[in-house]
């Protein structure tokens, strides 16, 4: 360990222990919640962190999910996302500054070097409580709304350390506006809630650890940060999450100020167990794109080969492409700064990226003197040089990292500035495109999103062999609606169907239903706007109406096409046929199925629980592959005994006749799974297995069953 390791080291844990002593430890104000409604989900921090994978090749520090996509998959594609902030120089700026050098303030946390260190924003502690970051959907995570924005800050180590604020009293009082029928501090021009799920954090710069050149004391930017996240169900917008940071200026003017978001994705995430040396999967072959016209950084795998959490290759056509798209920055400029550089020259020279504070201000932020940037305009249009070959092309490859940034312009005191973009994901090239100008509209439309029929209200009951799903007719109230669309997934929600609609690249795009039901009037076939939304035949509702006890009208649907022991999501979808004004929507799945009131259950049909004879024990699937398509779990194995009784005990030989588990079955159900290792947690061997099933008085059972590795 280096000199400057150890100081680093020693420095912050005599601050730590200082503040442990005083349980008043800034750091300890970290929190973190999860974007969790749509087909994009992230962990994400109340300081400024909006990813976070890691550049080591362990999960440590990673944060998972950090940029999971689809949601489900357990495949992650966030190694780092944040927002940044850069400065020439402010006088009652945190910490001394005696060479006026720049600043560069970030939530950057990617790996286990020290200049990651996530120390630039700090949450305020009124603006804290319990143990997650505040969300809409969350009001546990909701502190006591204070009235009005902090006017306080820490301009040095020695107030950061005792915690003793500055205040500034010249600053006007900012309302926190809440919304009036739940509370919340919406996105709202006054406070309403927008968005299906909603985050909100106040923080304030500080640093206990800056990239700062050795010798220079620790420094920040005297600004206050006010973040949100918003996301949306609807299919339209579901695999995007919306993000805007205002930075308010706490104190005198900032020179030469830059605002901008760094993003850092792999395909897949390095924290992977299957991750590579560089960017996870088969190696750092990471590609990067830079659209000027839609101010969108975002890339892909470059060979379109990558492992699952199996070690199962991916199809390339299940290899998302995904990135950051800038929709507002401060005085409308535009993105005027983007820096495109390679993660394989971390701490190198003035063509990527610098190490120290005023380094990463004047490469990174300010782009200068690059050679991705001919023209010199402060944007990497390219050609990018090839790190492993030294050739030049239209991308940038291998392990790139990004930065786009407006500015610079002087922040008088008190002013605020905004900063709005969107992480967003897609299948293919052309779904990413799409699906960006689908957020740029929204963003156009000032967030106002039109509203499907409202969620079917969907019970299920399991049987032998069979799912009954039953709803209600609430959905029906909605001035457009059109019918109801059933989904069955077997992987957990992260596809849909086993039949997908394409574009015209054949990429899947759409589920398509196992069932459809809709109203008999003039909406049938194809949706003449959208080739993809299909209104269905005009069926009517009599196959699947029922008349309950109450006399009041259910519909009740069968599915007889399902296996025993295995694991099933339906999604129930209410649709309606759009108008002139409005296209036509339906009413998204949920991520968690089986709340109540919600349009999505998860099921395990089974046999009735053995109370007579043990006659139907069976073992399934029989014989067992590796990577059967049942387990409804990325990376897992296992067989499931069927027919038992509520209470026995099963065990296990080999062809040796040694015993190899013994389960002792107590739930009441008719099944038990297993997870075929040996009581020495050890995966079994490929072969001949048999199995004694022993229920006491009901009596017992023998069989047998292969398994095929």
């Amino acid at each position: 360990m280096n000199t400057c390791r150890k100081f680093m080291i020693g420095f912050v844990l005599s601050i730590l222990t200082v503040l442990s002593a005083q349980n008043k430890d800034p750091h300890n104000l970290q929190k973190w919640n999860v974007f969790d409604i749509n087909k994009l989900s992230t962990k994400f921090s109340n300081t400024n962190i909006l990813a976070c994978g890691t550049n080591q090749e362990n999960i440590f520090p990673a944060y998972p999910p950090s940029m999971e996509y689809p949601a489900g998959s357990g495949i992650n594609y966030g190694a780092a996302v944040s927002f940044v902030i850069g400065g020439r120089r402010q006088a009652d700026a945190g910490g001394l500054n005696p060479d006026d050098e720049a600043y560069f303030d970030s939530g950057l946390e990617e790996g286990s070097a020290w200049i990651w260190d996530p120390h630039h924003f700090q949450s305020y502690q009124n603006f804290v409580t319990g143990d997650r970051t505040p969300m809409n959907d969350d009001p546990e995570s909701w502190p006591d709304w204070p009235q009005y924005l902090p006017n306080y800050t820490y301009l040095n180590m020695d107030n950061l350390k005792y915690l003793i604020p500055a205040e500034n009293n010249s600053l006007p009082q900012i309302p926190i506006l809440l919304d009036s029928t739940n509370g919340w501090p919406g996105a709202g021009l006054n406070g309403e809630t927008l968005a299906d799920q909603e985050s909100f954090s106040v923080t304030h710069t500080c640093n206990y650890i800056a990239e700062k050149n050795p010798g220079q004391t620790e420094r920040w930017l005297n600004v206050q940060t006010i973040t949100r996240g918003m996301a949306w169900k609807l299919p339209k917008y579901e695999d995007m999450i919306f993000w805007q940071m205002e930075v308010r200026n706490m104190g005198q003017s900032i020179e030469d100020c830059l605002i901008g978001i760094f993003s850092h994705y792999q395909f897949v995430a390095d924290f992977e167990p299957f991750g590579g040396a560089s960017t996870g999967g088969s190696s750092g072959e990471d590609v990067l794109y830079w659209d000027d016209s839609r101010q969108l950084v975002y890339g892909t795998d470059f060979d379109g080969f990558e492992y699952d959490l199996r070690g199962n290759t991916i199809p390339s056509y299940k290899i998302p492409w995904g990135g950051t798209v800038v929709l507002k920055t401060p005085r409308n400029m535009g993105v005027t700064r983007f820096d495109a550089y390679d993660g394989l020259k971390l701490f190198s020279t003035i063509d990527e990226n610098g190490i120290w504070e005023d380094q990463l201000y004047h490469f990174n932020l300010l782009n200068e003197g690059d050679q991705d940037d001919p023209n010199n305009d402060g944007i990497d249009e390219g050609p990018y040089r090839d790190p492993w070959n030294d050739e030049w092309n239209s991308y940038k490859y291998g392990y790139p990292y990004s930065i786009m940034s407006a500015g610079p312009f002087n922040m008088e005191p008190g002013e605020i500035d905004t900063l709005i973009v969107a992480t967003i994901f897609g299948q293919s090239k052309e779904d990413l495109l799409k699906n960006v100008d689908n957020a740029i509209a929204l963003y156009k439309l000032n967030f106002k999103v039109p509203k499907p029929p409202i969620e079917p209200k969907v019970v299920a009951i399991a049987g032998d062999e069979v799912v009954t799903l039953t709803w209600g007719k609430d959905s029906e109230s909605h001035p457009l609606f059109e019918g109801y669309r059933i989904y069955r997934s077997d992987d957990q929600g992260a596809t849909w169907s086993k039949n997908y609609s394409t574009d015209e690249n054949g990429t899947p795009i759409s589920p398509i239903p196992v069932a459809q039901y809709d109203l008999k009037n003039e909406f049938i076939g194809t949706s003449s706007e959208n080739p993809l939304f299909y209104f269905g035949d005009n069926t009517g509702f009599d196959e699947i109406i029922k008349i309950d006890e109450n006399n009041d009208t259910t519909y009740e649907w069968k599915d007889n096409t399902v296996f025993n022991n295995y694991t099933y999501r339906y999604w129930v979808a209410a649709y309606s046929h759009g108008s002139d004004i409005e296209e036509p929507l339906e009413t998204p799945p949920v991520n968690q199925p089986n709340i109540a009131n919600d349009n999505t259950v998860e099921v395990i049909p089974s046999l009735s629980v053995a109370t007579t004879s043990l006659n139907n024990i069976t073992v399934v699937p029989n014989p067992y592959k590796v990577s059967a398509e049942w387990e409804s779990e990325i990376g897992e194995r296992k067989i499931a005994f069927s027919g038992l009784s509520g209470n026995c005990v099963i065990r296990i030989y080999n062809t040796a006749g040694e015993l190899v588990k013994v389960i002792n079955h107590s739930s009441g159900k008719s099944y038990t799974y297993w997870n075929l290792l040996n009581t020495n947690n050890q995966e079994i061997a490929p072969g001949l297995y048999f199995y004694h099933v022993d229920a006491g008085n009901l009596g017992s059972k023998i069989g047998k069953f292969v398994i095929i590795l």
